[in-house]
C-alpha cells in the first residue's frame, strides 16, 4: 500500500497550485518590471534570501533597476528601490494598492482582525476611523502629554533602579505607556507585568508569521488543508498556539476595562470611552475589540525599537551623547528634566530622533501591498494581485541621499539643506495602509529619548580583560526589528538625577 510522504505532499501541493496560477494568468504584452532569472514554474524560489531580505533586494536593485520584480510559485511581487517610485504606485495611486495580500499564516493565526493584516474594506475603515478619532492628529496627542511625560520620567527611574537591563525597562515603558492610553492599565512595577509580557509576546509572532518566507504555507495556500498530524505540517501546531496569543492581546485587556466599568473603576482611555455606549451591538463590540488591540501595536513597538536603538548609538557614537547632553543642560538647566514644551527649543534631539528612524528603519521592508486591478507604470505591467514591496531600508541607507548611510549622523537633519525626513520616505508606510499610530510613535520616542539625554551617560561594556566590547549596528530579521543584542554600561550623568527622578514621578496621571 502506498503511503504519501511530506515530499509527496509538497510536490502536490506545488502541481495544484501551479496548475492554478497557470489557468488564471494573464495575459499582458507589457513586461513585468526586470528581475533575477528563475526556474520554470517555481520561479525564484532559490534565490529568495534566508534573512534579512531588504539587503538582498536593494542588491538586486543596484543589478536590475529601482522597480523589479521576482516570481515566487507563479506570484509576482514588484520590489521597489526608490522612494519617488513608491510614493508614484502606492501614495498617488493608493486607492488601487490599498489591500493587503492574503498571508495564510496571519490568517490561521487569527491576525487577519487586526489592523495591520485586515484586507481592504468597511471593517479596515472602520478600524482607521476609530483609531483616528484618538491619535489621528499631532494636536490629538496633546492630551496624553501628562501621561506620556510621566511614563518617559518612570523609564529613568527603571533603568537607574537596574541599569543593566535597560532594554527590559524599554520594553516595560513602552507597555506601560500603550497599555495606559488604549486599557487605562496600570503595570506593575514588581517583576514582569502580565499584559506587558502577553503583548511582547503577540507581537514578536506576529512577526515572525509575517517574515516573507517563512512558512511555505504563504506560497502554497493549499498546504492549510493538510492535517495537523501530518508530517511538514508543524506550521498549523503553531498556528494554533499563535492564535491562543491573538486572541488573548484582544481579549484579555478589554475584559479588564470591562471589570473596571462594572465596579465604577475606569479610568479614562481609548477602550473605556467606545465602551459607554449602553446599546454596543456585537459587531461594534467586534471592532473596539480589536481596533484597541491595533491601536497597542501602533505605538508599542516603534518605542521599542527606536529607544533601544538610541542606547546602541550612544554608545557607538560618544561624541553625538555629549552634543546632545550640552544643549539639554544649555535649554533645559540642571534642575529639571525636559518636557514636551522643550521640543521646539532641542533641535539637536529632534535631529537625533529623525536618525534614529533613519539608521535602523523598525520596518525595513513596508508590508507588502497587494494590487486590486491591473497597473502599468513606465511601461511595466504591473498585474491584479500583484504583491507591491517598499524597500524602506534601501531609501534611507541610499548614499545618493543620506551620505555615509551607516553611520549615525543626527546632523545631517540640520543647516540649509537638511536629509529627507525618513516619516517622508516611508518609515511609517504609504498609501491608504500608513501606520495610524505615526503621532503616538514620534511624541513617544521624542520624549523618552530627552529624557535619555538628559539623565543617563551610555557608554561600551567593557569585558574581564578591561576592552571595551564591539557595538554591531543591525537589526534581528522579520518584518518589525530591533537591534541586535548588545551590551552596554548605563550610569547616571549626576547625583540630582535620581532626586529629580523620584519627584517626577511621586504622582501618577
Amino acid at each position: 500500500m502506498f503511503t504519501p510522504t511530506a515530499t509527496d505532499g509538497l510536490i502536490t501541493a506545488a502541481a495544484l497550485s501551479l496548475c492554478y496560477h497557470l489557468y488564471t494568468k494573464k495575459n499582458s504584452t507589457l513586461p513585468l518590471p526586470p528581475g533575477p532569472k528563475g526556474w520554470p514554474l517555481i520561479g525564484n524560489v532559490f534565490d529568495m534570501p534566508k534573512s534579512h531580505a531588504w539587503k538582498t533586494f536593494a542588491r538586486w536593485g543596484d543589478i536590475y533597476g529601482r522597480i523589479m520584480s521576482i516570481t515566487l510559485m507563479g506570484q509576482p511581487f514588484v520590489i521597489v528601490n526608490d522612494p519617488a517610485i513608491a510614493a508614484e504606485i502606492l501614495d498617488k495611486r493608493g486607492t488601487l494598492y490599498a489591500d493587503r495580500p492574503i498571508l495564510e499564516m496571519a490568517n490561521m493565526s487569527g491576525w487577519d482582525r487586526a489592523l495591520s493584516s485586515a484586507r481592504y474594506g468597511p471593517q479596515f475603515k472602520e478600524y482607521r476611523k476609530l483609531i483616528g478619532r484618538v491619535i489621528g492628529t499631532r494636536g490629538s496627542m496633546v492630551k496624553f502629554y501628562p501621561v506620556l511625560d510621566y511614563q518617559a520620567n518612570m523609564f529613568l527611574k527603571r533603568v537607574l533602579e537596574n541599569p543593566s537591563a535597560f532594554d527590559e525597562a524599554t520594553r516595560k515603558t513602552a507597555g506601560a505607556m500603550v497599555l495606559h492610553l488604549t486599557y487605562g492599565y496600570k503595570i506593575k512595577e514588581r517583576g514582569n507585568d502580565p499584559l506587558v509580557d502577553l503583548a511582547d509576546k503577540a507581537l514578536g509572532e506576529f512577526s515572525e508569521i509575517t517574515r516573507p518566507g517563512a512558512f511555505l504555507v504563504d506560497v502554497l495556500p493549499i498546504l492549510k488543508y493538510i492535517p495537523s498530524w501530518f508530517p511538514g505540517a508543524r506550521f498549523k501546531r503553531l498556528a494554533k498556539m499563535y492564535t491562543k496569543s491573538c486572541d488573548d492581546l484582544a481579549e484579555v485587556p478589554l475584559a479588564y476595562v470591562k471589570k473596571q466599568m462594572a465596579t465604577g473603576q475606569q479610568t479614562e482611555s481609548y477602550a473605556s470611552n467606545l465602551l459607554l455606549d449602553r446599546d454596543i451591538s456585537e459587531d461594534r463590540l467586534y471592532e473596539i475589540k480589536w481596533s484597541a488591540a491595533s491601536f497597542y501595536g501602533a505605538g508599542a513597538d516603534t518605542t521599542v525599537s527606536v529607544v533601544t536603538a538610541y542606547f546602541l548609538a550612544a554608545a557607538k557614537y560618544p561624541e553625538m551623547q555629549i552634543k546632545a547632553q550640552a544643549e539639554i543642560d544649555a535649554v533645559v538647566g540642571l534642575n529639571r528634566l525636559p518636557t514636551f514644551e522643550d521640543r521646539d527649543s532641542l533641535p539637536y534631539i529632534e535631529a537625533i530622533c529623525k536618525e534614529l528612524y533613519r539608521w535602523l528603519p523598525i520596518v525595513p521592508l513596508a508590508v507588502p501591498h497587494r494590487a486590486m486591478a491591473d497597473d502599468v507604470y513606465k511601461g511595466y505591467f504591473i498585474p491584479e494581485g500583484a504583491l507591491v514591496i517598499a524597500n524602506v531600508w534601501k531609501f534611507l541607507h541610499d548614499p545618493e541621499v543620506y551620505a555615509d548611510p551607516f553611520d549615525f549622523n543626527p546632523d545631517r537633519f540640520l543647516g540649509p539643506n537638511p536629509a529627507p525626513h525618513p516619516t517622508d520616505v516611508g518609515v511609517f508606510g504609504f498609501g491608504r495602509r500608513v501606520c495610524p499610530g505615526t503621532h503616538l510613535a514620534d511624541v513617544s520616542v521624542w520624549i523618552n529619548v530627552a529624557k535619555a539625554v538628559a539623565g543617563l551617560t551610555v557608554t561600551p561594556a567593557v569585558d574581564a580583560h578591561g576592552k571595551e566590547m564591539e557595538l554591531v549596528a543591525d537589526t534581528t530579521d522579520g518584518i518589525i526589528t530591533r537591534p541586535v543584542p548588545f551590551k552596554c554600561t548605563v550610569t547616571p550623568r549626576s547625583a540630582q538625577i535620581m532626586p529629580l527622578v523620584l519627584d517626577a514621578t511621586s504622582d501618577a496621571p
